[in-house]
């Protein structure tokens, strides 16, 4: 039974015990995600510049699924993120096909330039036909979950 998004949240938003109905889901999808992540961090690896070490640098990126469940950017989004030296990196100018690195090592301002990399490897490598079903096993027992309870 498909289910659609909308009424998966108005459904969870009254429930209760909707921590624990998110934290279930959440476990199975980071579970079913893991082919997933790897066919991703492949991808990084092939189609990234290998100089450098860019590519085994975003192969490290973490993979993990967001589920929101309020206001108007509901839903369940695939999300990638990897720490750099001091704060968060830029993933996604790097699937823009831009990155941004220090010239020769020199890391002072003025420094950095950017370079051209291909585009899109994170978003061409989401097998999402591959996801859904899991996708759709998890949101039908959720609501499953919330109805009975």
């Amino acid at each position: 039974m498909a289910v659609d998004i909308e009424t998966f949240t108005r459904e969870l938003k009254a429930f209760d015990a909707r921590r624990t109905v998110v934290q279930a889901m959440r476990r199975r999808l980071r579970a079913g995600l893991k082919p997933q992540a790897e066919a991703t961090r492949a991808a990084y690896r092939a189609e990234l510049p290998r100089r450098g070490g860019l590519n085994e640098w975003a192969a490290r990126a973490s993979i993990t699924p967001k589920i929101s469940y309020t206001g108007r950017a509901a839903g369940i989004r695939v999300r990638g993120s990897r720490r750099s030296t001091k704060s968060k990196a830029d993933l996604r100018a790097l699937d823009a096909g831009r990155v941004r690195h220090p010239s020769w090592g020199r890391r002072a301002a003025g420094q950095w330039h950017l370079q051209s990399v291909p585009a899109q490897v994170f978003t061409r490598s989401v097998d999402v036909d591959a996801w859904l079903p899991l996708l759709d096993d998890v949101l039908d027992d959720a609501l499953e979950v919330i109805r009975r309870g």
